[in-house]
């Protein structure tokens, strides 16, 4: 059976058996209110999954279901949920792609296939059941990535580790998070961490790893990451290191193999960042065969 963890009065966690290198210890699934419920990110489909979360939580209704964004990971297993609850589904659209002009490495990982019954807009508040929600456009890991900030519950404004942003993918609570193009951008990314700078919430929930309890320090260790990262890349090229595995290589010297291809891309999507900024050119424009060069 299912473990399904206690945070807080309202707020319940439990954690998919998808561990992997990429996932952490699982994609975690939220349940947020009493009785009558709101579910965020229902996960892969995993056979049984879903019956024994029903079960567990014993007769109490699934009413809505928000999805932070539609990796496969995350929204696959709204679709079951939906078909035994009734529930309606909440997300910022359809998968999509922030280009296609290049090849998309991660193309099996998206749902292509989920269609949210509401869309919810960045800023947009909404109530499901007794709780407000506010939409919050985290876009970058994912063109669709939306998070969630638990406003009010029963019109009182939620305080303590209630007072929360469920924030997917953008904010890991083990490690930085993928950044690929075309299914990923570290423009709109890194907008989106300088963004939550100024937020006051007292917990950030992740899709993987533990609670965030101190989020403008996470969100200050994230930028700084990739600005470093950024630094790593300027060196490089102006050493007259032009290509992406040799960066890879240097930048990354200890990195297990199986992750050099991850690597790869984002620093192809670091160095599409520093094309956006007019700081850096290519031969063919972004690709990860490209030459790059300093402008």
């Amino acid at each position: 059976m299912i473990q399904i963890k206690q945070i807080s009065k309202n707020i319940r966690r439990v954690t998919c058996p998808n561990p992997s290198k990429f996932t952490f210890k699982g994609t975690n699934c939220f349940i947020i209110g009493q009785s009558a419920l709101t579910i965020i990110d229902p996960g892969p489909i995993i056979p049984d999954f879903i019956p024994q979360l029903l079960t567990a939580l014993n007769g109490e209704q699934i009413n809505q279901i928000l999805i932070t964004h539609t990796h496969r990971d995350h929204s696959p297993a709204a679709a079951e949920l939906v078909a035994l609850t009734g529930a309606k589904t909440y997300a910022s659209g359809k998968h999509g792609l922030y280009r296609t002009d290049i090849p998309n490495p991660f193309e099996n990982s998206g749902d292509w296939a989920f269609i949210p019954d509401i869309n919810v807009r960045d800023g947009e508040t909404f109530t499901c059941d007794n709780l407000q929600f506010k939409a919050i456009q985290t876009d970058g890991h994912c063109y669709n990535h939306m998070g969630y900030a638990l406003t009010h519950i029963d019109n009182i404004t939620t305080t303590s580790t209630e007072n929360c942003l469920f924030v997917g993918d953008h904010i890991m609570g083990w490690a930085s998070t993928i950044v690929a193009p075309p299914d990923g951008n570290m423009s709109r990314y890194m907008a989106n961490l300088y963004k939550l700078q100024n937020d006051d919430y007292n917990v950030l929930y992740s899709a993987h790893g533990a609670a965030i309890k101190s989020p403008k320090t996470r969100v200050t260790e994230l930028i700084e990451h990739r600005l470093k990262r950024e630094t790593e890349i300027i060196a490089c090229l102006n050493d007259g290191i032009d290509d992406i595995l040799t960066m890879v290589k240097i930048n990354y010297p200890k990195l297990d193999s199986a992750l050099i291809g991850p690597a790869a891309l984002s620093t192809l999507s670091q160095l599409e960042w520093l094309m956006d900024k007019n700081m850096v050119t290519s031969d063919v424009g972004l690709h990860i065969d490209a030459r790059y060069r300093l402008i």
